[in-house]
């Protein structure tokens, strides 16, 4: 099985904890083969939110990492933008600026200041909020550039998290499907977000079934990612999201080079 995690934190995102160096060798400890490190870039229409990384800093230590681990792990340079079509220009310029291998576009946020996960979902219509986070992730594939979308379901593993329950996903199969098709149509893919194993939600964001619908909408580049934030967590839930990946009926895993799909047999 090739062993790929292409969604992780370092000290340079706001809530990431460990060093570049760190993470790939507790990489090369659990058998990985390849990483991505996809430190956050989040823009708002507010500028007084906006959240100001070292990027030049970030780059320059992956630069060393793949040097210092050539041979035994493969070290991609990536991002994860936060709602991008918040920021059209700023987001276009950041990507013009560096070289990156791969790109994640994510929304956290639905208004300026407050992450999903903030929310109080007791006094929230919850059918209503996730309609409204998938018309921003519509939104974002529409407008902006990235290579594959985050966390499809991110708002529900807060939903599960607070209320103990999983909304009936089919209630948004036609705006999904939607989204699906946007994203084939212009040769990007979705993320198997494999975090939600080690979260109280106990299933990867999106769920296999809906992994199924993006498989039977055609779709074909597909990632996996822990989305790890602390080193316990890099690459622990990588073979069951590639589990996901298999049952979801695809027999490789896709991987980027300087923005370039490159496909593994799993």
């Amino acid at each position: 099985m090739y062993l790929v995690d292409y969604h992780m934190h370092s000290k340079y995102s706001f809530d990431g904890h460990e060093e570049i160096m760190d993470i790939c060798e507790e990489a090369v400890k659990r058998g990985l083969k390849e990483i991505a490190i996809t430190d956050h870039y989040d823009m708002f229409e507010d500028k007084k939110y906006a959240r100001s990384l070292k990027y030049e800093q970030i780059y320059a230590d992956i630069e060393r990492a793949k040097k210092a681990y050539e041979g035994r792990l493969i070290v991609r340079k990536g991002v994860e933008l936060g709602q991008p079509h918040k920021s059209l220009r700023e987001s276009q310029e950041f990507l013009a600026t560096y070289d990156l291998d791969f790109v994640i576009g994510s929304v956290h946020n639905l208004e300026d200041a407050l992450d999903v996960g903030e929310y109080d979902f007791r006094i929230k219509d919850i059918h209503t909020l996730y309609l409204s986070y998938l018309d921003s992730l519509i939104e974002m594939a529409i407008k902006c550039d990235f290579d594959v979308m985050g966390h499809i379901t991110y708002p529900m593993r807060y939903i599960y998290e607070q209320l103990h329950i999983y909304p009936n996903m089919n209630l948004f199969k036609e705006p999904i499907e939607k989204l699906y098709k946007i994203l084939i149509e212009t040769g990007r893919g979705i993320e198997v977000n494999a975090s939600g194993f080690f979260q109280a939600i106990g299933r990867p964001m999106p769920d296999l079934d809906l992994v199924k619908l993006y498989k039977q909408c055609g779709g074909e580049i597909i990632t996996v990612g822990c989305d790890a934030h602390y080193l316990k967590h890099i690459g622990c839930a990588v073979k069951i999201g590639l589990d996901v990946v298999k049952s979801a009926g695809f027999n490789y895993i896709t991987t980027y080079e300087h923005r370039c799909p490159q496909f593994k047999r799993i």
